[in-house]
C-alpha cells in the first residue's frame, strides 16, 4: 500500500527583527528554499507564512520572492495557511485578539499576494500552542484544520490512518514529532531518514500518512547545507518511490475517510511529557516559574487592557481630535505587535536567552500603554476609572524596572 507524507513549512521573522538578519536568512534559506521547489515541479508543500514576514519582504523590497511565493501558489506546488499575524500565542490573549490576529494576517497576505492567491483553510497555531478555546474563533474565520505536536494526543498511537477531529467542522491532525525533530536537530542522511520514515509501518500492508512539521529557516538558515544535501534528494526519493506520495495536508481526507474524535493536550510543539506532568503546557512562552515571564505576561495584560478601553471610547465617541485617533491607532498597532512570542521565547532559556529581544518586545508594549493611557485619560471624567487606569499603568512601569534589573 501507500506511504502518505506532507511537509508543513513555518517561516516568520518577528517584526523587531534587524534588515542585517532578514537579507541573511532570506540568502542561505528562503531563496533558496523557494528556488528547490520551482525547479522541482512534482514537489508539493504546505506553508505558513506570517504576515509580519510579509511585511518585512516588502518593507525591505523582497518582491522577488514574494513574486516566486506566488507563482508556487498558482501552480499549485505549495498550499498557503492562515496565523497569528504577529507570531502570538494564541492561548495567552483574549478570543478577540485571535481574530484580530488573523484578520490582519489576512489584510496583509490579501494586499502583497493577492485575493486569489491567498485562500486557506489550514490553520497555524504559532509555536503549535495548542488548547482548547482557541479552536470557536478559527471556526468563526470558516478555518477547517489545524496540525498540533504529537505530545498532545492523549492516545498511545499517534493517528496516522485516520481523520481526528475536535468539533465536526474542525479536523486537528498531530505531526510526527519524532521524525520531525529527527531533522531539525539530528542531521541524518538522506537514507537514515528514510529508513525511519519507511519503517514505522509495513506499507505493503496498510496505508498511512505522516506529517512532518517544522520552521522553514530549518533549511539553509540553522543547518547549513540541508536543502542541498537532504531535502532536494529526500522530495526526490518520495516522488520516486511507488510505495510513497507526496501531498499537501489539505489533501490527506481524500485518500482517508474514516474520522473520529480526539480530545488534544494543551501543549506546543516545545513541551516535554515532564511539562505536562508538571502543569506547564506552554513552558517557553509561560511558565510559571520564570520570573521574567511573569513580569512580561503582566505587562501584555496590562497593554491589553489598557488598549482595550481607549478602544471603546474610540468607537463609542463620535468626532474625536485627530491627535487622538492617531494615538490610539498608534497603540493598537504597537500592541500588535507587541503581542509576538519572541521576547517571551528568549526569556525562556531553553536553551537561548537573549536581553536585547526581550527589551526590544517589551518597549512595543510599553509604547502601546502609554498611548492608550492618554487616551483615556483625554476622554474619561470618571475618577474612579482614571485612578484604575493609572494604577495600571503604574504597575507596567513597576514590572519595567523589575525586567530591566532582572535582564
Amino acid at each position: 500500500m501507500t506511504l502518505y507524507v506532507a511537509f508543513v513549512l513555518h517561516i516568520y521573522q518577528p517584526p523587531t527583527q534587524t534588515p542585517t538578519i532578514l537579507k541573511q536568512i532570506i540568502k542561505e534559506s528562503y531563496q533558496p528554499l523557494f528556488e528547490t521547489i520551482t525547479n522541482n515541479p512534482d514537489t508539493k508543500i504546505t506553508f505558513n507564512i506570517n504576515g509580519s514576514l510579509i511585511e518585512l519582504l516588502d518593507l525591505y523590497h523582497e518582491s522577488n520572492l514574494l513574486n516566486i511565493i506566488r507563482s508556487l501558489v498558482i501552480n499549485k506546488q505549495i498550499d498557503l495557511i492562515g496565523s497569528s499575524c504577529y507570531h502570538a500565542i494564541l492561548p495567552l490573549i483574549p478570543q478577540e485578539e485571535i481574530t484580530r490576529q488573523i484578520k490582519l494576517n489576512e489584510e496583509i497576505s490579501h494586499k502583497f499576494l493577492g485575493k486569489g492567491i491567498y485562500k486557506p483553510k489550514g490553520f497555524w497555531l504559532p509555536e503549535m500552542a495548542y488548547e482548547y478555546g482557541v479552536v470557536e474563533p478559527l471556526i468563526a474565520e470558516n478555518f477547517e484544520w489545524t496540525v498540533i505536536s504529537s505530545v498532545a494526543t492523549p492516545d498511545k498511537e499517534l493517528p496516522d490512518n485516520y481523520i481526528p477531529f475536535i468539533k465536526p467542522n474542525f479536523k486537528i491532525y498531530f505531526r510526527n514529532d519524532l521524525l520531525s525533530n529527527l531533522i531539525s536537530f539530528k542531521n541524518p542522511t538522506v537514507e537514515e531518514f528514510y529508513n525511519e520514515l519507511k519503517g514505522l509501518k509495513n506499507p505493503e500492508k496498510d496505508d498511512y500518512y505522516v506529517i512532518l512539521a517544522m520552521d522553514g529557516e530549518t533549511y539553509g538558515h540553522h543547518i547549513k547545507g540541508l536543502i542541498e544535501e537532504f531535502l532536494e534528494p529526500l522530495l526526490t526519493k518520495i516522488i520516486q518511490d511507488p510505495n510513497a506520495k507526496l501531498i499537501k495536508v489539505a489533501e490527506i481526507p481524500d485518500y482517508f475517510s474514516e474520522e473520529r474524535k480526539v480530545n488534544p493536550l494543551p501543549s506546543t510543539w516545545s513541551t516535554t511529557a515532564e511539562d505536562l506532568q508538571q502543569g506547564v503546557p506552554f513552558p517557553l512562552w509561560s511558565d510559571p516559574n520564570n520570573r521574567i515571564h511573569n513580569l512580561q505576561l503582566t505587562v501584555m495584560n496590562h497593554a491589553l487592557y489598557l488598549v482595550g478601553k481607549a478602544q471603546r471610547y474610540i468607537n463609542n465617541k463620535q468626532n474625536q481630535p485627530e491627535e487622538i485617533v492617531t494615538r490610539y491607532e498608534n497603540a493598537r498597532t504597537w500592541l500588535d505587535k507587541g503581542l509576538h512570542s519572541c521576547q517571551l521565547w528568549w526569556a525562556s532559556g531553553r536553551p537561548w536567552y537573549s536581553s536585547e529581544m526581550i527589551l526590544k518586545g517589551l518597549n512595543q508594549l510599553i509604547l502601546a500603554s502609554s498611548e492608550a493611557l492618554k487616551v483615556v485619560l483625554k476622554n474619561c471624567t470618571d475618577n474612579n476609572e482614571i485612578e484604575t487606569v493609572k494604577r495600571v499603568f503604574n504597575e507596567i512601569f513597576e514590572a519595567q524596572k523589575e525586567i530591566y534589573l532582572s535582564v
